[in-house]
């Protein structure tokens, strides 16, 4: 490798380091134990690597002119291709999985989260054994299958996985990111949508609230009931984890009940049913945390733009410095980020439309290269540095798109990435998990619309592709682009959400505008900058201020339900995208 490019790459290898520490930071909750975080790292670091190391490795065999050097770099990279493959393997299916389902457990001792998370992960396992035995067996049969093809059957199996990720991850990004950035220049849009989402969020914190009001109770009763048990040590675990203004509440309701008003699902009382309960408690929490996190999001955006109204307001600023900052602000946000966000959706979507037409060349004429666009670019650049730019921009992108998915995912009680330090451990091992999954079927993906991979034998080939070629290669280049493709056309035409009012499942389809949900969605944001302004809470900070939620009495709950329900005929059909969003 050439001394420029060792200085280059450092830089930017420096550059990935730093961003991945300052991801982590960012997203991470306080209460992630120390080992979450270096595994997060690590893995992170192994994936992310892909976007410096392929360029080099495409570049070098297809522009490198001295034969020595090329030889030298090759050896070089196919000891990182091993390093970031295999370790990038056993971190996504054996170590992360393992640790998402630990941090997961409801248990009280170390010895039982390992069993829990042994006793999910062993199913898995399983499965996977047997699929890998199969595979054998059938090799053996046909191809004279020996110790050798053991590396390319494991290969296999995971990329065949990793594809089916790739394909709906980068299928949604591709269409989302452009049409995403193009509602965003549009101000009065971006307004209506936070109104409309602070509207479904106020009914989803309604919703998990009178679920924690539930179980407190009923934890308060079996408290009261098993006092003198060695359970009582394990209720008070789970009490400290919902706050005290909120046990307090309950508390003074709690003389019109008593131990028949246990559900019977917790009886009797066991450790097993204790360890449901605790994990039950930590997805309501988490959930609570995630839609709270999400209105002060929508909260800050939608002041944005309703600055408009306050423009002329100086006078509470003390200071010029402070003044002209805020002047600024005002022009970015109500001149300037419109015209940014409209270059954006130009830039990305063409950047979109050029990698769907690679992939659909490689699909119809796959050995025609000259109708790849792609291809002839990078045969008329005869710069090495060059050639790296070229390869290295598309990469980013598809990178970009594929992670957009996974990053933007909220599964409620499962998976949520939130900024702000109020990410948890099993999310961002699940995170970790996917991002190693699709890493190496994207790079795979990505030689192919070059069409470099048929020429020339680059490292990463010899070492990840040609290992499962006799099993999957041949299917994938196949397979990909046609998959790819229909998930694109299905996201641009929201052909999903038509199937699903079709079938029935119109709840999850798009949601269409309604105009009484705007004002409402007003209020309650107000609503939500007063309770912040009354408690003293900054805009940054996800705290759930519990004594400010509404605890209705169970006579009531049932009208506030059918209200709902009839909001709900009212307000048409939700989008599923939406709902994970959320």
């Amino acid at each position: 490798m050439l001394t420029e490019d060792v200085v280059f790459y450092s830089i930017a290898g420096s550059i990935l380091f730093f961003y991945v520490l300052y991801l982590i930071w960012e997203y991470s909750a306080k209460d992630v134990p120390l080992y979450i975080k270096i595994l997060t790292f690590i893995s992170w670091i192994l994936t992310f690597s892909i976007v410096l190391v392929l360029p080099i490795d495409i570049t070098n065999s297809t522009k490198q002119n001295n034969e020595t050097q090329q030889v030298e770099t090759m050896g070089n990279i196919k000891i990182l291709w091993r390093i970031m493959y295999w370790g990038n393997f056993f971190l996504a299916w054996l170590v992360l999985p393992f640790f998402q389902d630990y941090e997961g457990s409801g248990d009280f001792d170390i010895r039982g989260r390992i069993r829990y998370s042994l006793k999910k992960n062993l199913t898995i396992y399983g499965v996977g054994t047997i699929i890998i035995v199969g595979l054998a067996i059938y090799l053996l049969i046909k191809d004279n299958f020996d110790a050798s093809h053991v590396e390319g059957v494991l290969i296999g199996v995971s990329n065949f996985f990793g594809l089916l990720l790739v394909v709906i991850l980068l299928g949604q990004g591709l269409v989302a990111i452009p049409k995403l950035y193009y509602r965003e220049h549009k101000e009065e849009e971006v307004l209506e949508q936070c109104y409309q989402q602070a509207v479904l969020l106020d009914e989803q914190r309604t919703e998990k609230t009178y679920e924690l009001e539930d179980i407190c109770r009923t934890l308060q009763l079996l408290q009261n009931e098993y006092s003198d048990s060695e359970f009582s040590r394990y209720l008070m675990i789970i009490l400290q984890r919902i706050p005290q203004e909120f046990q307090k509440s309950i508390r003074q309701t709690l003389q019109k009940y008593n131990a028949s008003n246990i559900p019977d699902k917790y009886k009797p009382l066991n450790l097993d049913v204790l360890a449901s309960i605790h994990k039950y408690v930590k997805c309501l929490m988490f959930d609570l945390q995630r839609i709270q996190t999400k209105l002060n999001i929508f909260n800050q955006k939608a002041l944005k733009f309703e600055r408009k109204d306050v423009a002329d307001d100086e006078t509470q600023f003390q200071t010029k410095l402070s003044k002209i900052i805020y002047k600024i602000s005002i022009i970015w946000n109500l001149k300037l980020r419109k015209y940014y966000c409209i270059v954006l959706a130009i830039t990305y979507g063409l950047l979109s439309l050029f990698i769907l037409f690679c992939e659909l060349i490689t699909f119809v004429a796959k050995n025609n290269k000259e109708l790849n666009p792609y291809y002839l670019l990078l045969s008329s650049i005869t710069r090495y540095y060059l050639t790296e730019l070229v390869l290295l921009l598309p990469l980013l992108y598809m990178m970009f798109c594929t992670y957009y998915g996974l990053f933007a995912m909220k599964i409620s009680g499962l998976i949520s990435f939130n900024k702000h330090h109020h990410t948890d451990a099993p999310s961002l091992m699940f995170g970790s998990i996917n991002f190693a999954r699709v890493s190496f079927p994207l790079c795979f993906n990505f030689i192919q619309i070059t069409d470099i991979l048929e020429d020339q034998a680059t490292s990463f080939s010899e070492t990840v592709g040609n290992l499962a070629e006799s099993l999957f290669v041949q299917s994938y280049k196949t397979i990909l682009p046609l998959m790819l493709l229909i998930m694109c056309f299905f996201n641009l035409f929201n052909i999903g959400d038509k199937l699903m009012r079709t079938i029935g499942l119109g709840q999850y389809a798009q949601q269409e505008r309604i105009q009484g949900m705007s004002l409402e969605g007003k209020k309650i944001l107000e609503k939500e900058r007063e309770m912040r302004k009354k408690n003293n809470i900054n805009d940054n900070n996800s705290q759930i201020v519990f004594q400010e939620l509404q605890i209705m009495p169970k006579n009531k709950i049932q009208d506030e339900e059918e209200t709902s329900r009839k909001n709900s005929q009212n307000q048409g059909i939700r989008n599923f995208d939406q709902i994970l969003n959320i």
